[in-house]
């Protein structure tokens, strides 16, 4: 068991030095133990990861990765689009962009899209008096 600074654990991962500090202090390395004001941790301790991988997300029975992900897409899309909060009009909205774009686009351009969609419906709908 070799003991090394943080700072070298931090630099062997590839991670800012606060980031693996913060992680010992909050108990996330096993090994890692303060001595004197530095904090040391076994070289051979992996750095955890917890995020999930798109692989390891909850599935919906019969859908594939790349279908998981257009869902997260519209409903990321939904939450930064004004129509989101009405389903109808950003349901019919969203359906008026090629999928070709959705794919290109993060889902905040893809929300203002939508919002410039259902603007240009609602001005074609007003008549002038």
């Amino acid at each position: 068991m070799a003991m090394i600074p943080i700072t070298q654990y931090a630099a062997m991962h590839g991670k800012a030095e606060v980031t693996a500090r913060q992680m010992a202090r909050r108990g996330g390395l096993r090994t890692a133990r303060k001595q004197g004001r530095d904090w040391i941790v076994d070289s051979h301790e992996p750095y955890p990861d917890h995020r999930r991988r798109m692989s390891e997300a909850p599935t919906r029975e019969g859908l594939d990765a790349q279908q998981r992900r257009h869902e997260l897409t519209i409903t990321q899309a939904q939450q930064y689009s004004r129509a989101g909060e009405s389903g109808g009009a950003f349901a019919a909205n969203w359906n008026r962009i090629p999928a070709e774009l959705a794919v290109q686009l993060t889902p905040e351009q893809l929300g203002w899209i939508v919002d410039l969609l259902a603007d240009a419906y609602t001005d074609g709908q007003r008549h002038p008096d």
